[in-house]
């Protein structure tokens, strides 16, 4: 059997427990308050988190691994016998985390290292850990797990309605000016993630109407019934996005789903009350 570790970064979510059952490990990707850096899944909880943003003066940001932390994970691998590794990586537009797992990577004379670039983030992130690590409990080879990797990046959707745009205003991805007049009117964004960018494809004005119209468009991008493998990611929303993944399994053939907490780095940019799907059509990764 082709013995080979699973790396994913500190942006994907899993259920509890699910990373560890299968074995995928991660790079830690920190958060930023103040004067205070945390380790996401670390030192800080979601809860933690959350209480700690609440003040509105407060603007979290995020930052990449360094090449030392991405070593040391790397370094640990080898230790303990792994000599591959597949790295799966947030999109290399919204972060710098690809080009500084790959720059180290290049440096591991001792093991055999794939950064692949998924295209996406978070949940999509967690779709392709979980195919590499079916691909690898079935005995399929380094190579083989390497190709799947690479062929579903850029095929993994999330599609998400945020609750505010406030934590979009403090990040820097709206203006001021645009944060305030969607505050006024109660708008909450539609987004969509595809292909490495994000965009907001619609706004409307209530949270009813938000999930009524996110459900109208995972619809238009994948019909009823279709045999697709998601998660349903939150940020400090549970009860929500349970009842969307509900709504997902209804809907089409789910071959794995979770519900889980997107986690303090999505949490600082897109703020609390966001709900979505991630998913991929499952032939695509036949």
């Amino acid at each position: 059997m082709d013995r080979f570790a699973i790396v994913v970064d500190g942006t994907a979510s899993f259920s509890a427990g699910l990373d560890r059952e299968l074995d995928i490990r991660s790079l830690p990707l920190h958060v930023d308050i103040g004067d205070e850096s945390f380790t996401s899944g670390v030192d800080l909880t979601a809860d933690e988190f959350y209480k700690k943003i609440a003040a509105p003066d407060v603007k979290p940001g995020t930052s990449q691994p360094s090449m030392g932390e991405c070593r040391d994970v790397y370094d640990r691998l080898v230790s303990e016998g792994f000599r591959k590794a597949i790295v799966l990586t947030i999109a290399a537009e919204l972060s710098g985390t690809y080009s500084v797992a790959t720059t180290t990577a290049q440096q591991m004379g001792d093991a055999r290292i794939e950064v692949v670039d998924t295209r996406c983030l978070a949940g999509g992130i967690s779709l392709i850990g979980t195919a590499c690590a079916r691909a690898r409990r079935d005995g399929r080879s380094f190579e083989d797990a390497t190709g799947l990797a690479r062929r579903l990046s850029g095929k993994a959707h999330i599609l998400a309605a945020a609750d505010t745009l406030e934590y979009l205003k403090r990040s820097g991805r709206v203006s001021g000016g645009a944060a305030l007049f969607g505050s006024l009117l109660a708008v909450k964004p539609i987004l969509e993630v595809t292909d490495g960018k994000v965009a907001a494809v619609d706004r409307v004005r209530t949270r009813e109407k938000a999930t009524a119209r996110l459900k109208e468009l995972i619809e238009a991008k994948v019909p009823p019934g279709t045999r697709i493998n998601a998660c349903t990611l939150h940020t400090n929303d549970p009860e929500r996005a349970r009842a969307l993944g509900d709504w997902a399994q209804e809907r089409f053939h789910c071959v794995e789903h979770w519900v889980a907490e997107a986690g303090p780095v999505i949490g600082a940019r897109a703020g609390p009350g966001v709900i979505g799907l991630c998913w991929y059509r499952s032939d695509e990764a036949a």
